[in-house]
């Protein structure tokens, strides 16, 4: 749920007079927080993603590790990601 633009307005009301190292800090706390939650909802999409897939493939065990790498590194399409897990379970099946 996003503020309204009146509402980071008198947000940043707040802290349009401060000095300089008192910003650098909120910053720096900011980015703290940020990441924070950044890193909370990505461990709940995950955990949605790992029940999604017990449900739709009840039978098949997957390394809950190798599912957290799904989608990390933007970098590599989607496609490379798929081939990975695809060889990953195949030699799970083999072995």
């Amino acid at each position: 749920m996003g503020k309204t633009a009146e509402e980071l307005d008198q947000l940043l009301k707040l802290v349009r007079d401060e000095d300089v190292a008192t910003l650098r800090t909120l910053d720096r706390q900011l980015h703290s927080l940020l990441e924070e939650k950044e890193r909370n909802e990505a461990i709940q999409r995950q955990g949605e993603a790992d029940r999604d897939f017990s449900k739709r493939c009840p039978d098949i065990s997957i390394d809950p590790d190798l599912l957290a790498l799904v989608g990390i590194h933007p970098e590599n399409p989607a496609q490379d990601d798929k081939a990975l897990i695809r060889e990953f379970i195949a030699r799970r099946l083999t072995d």
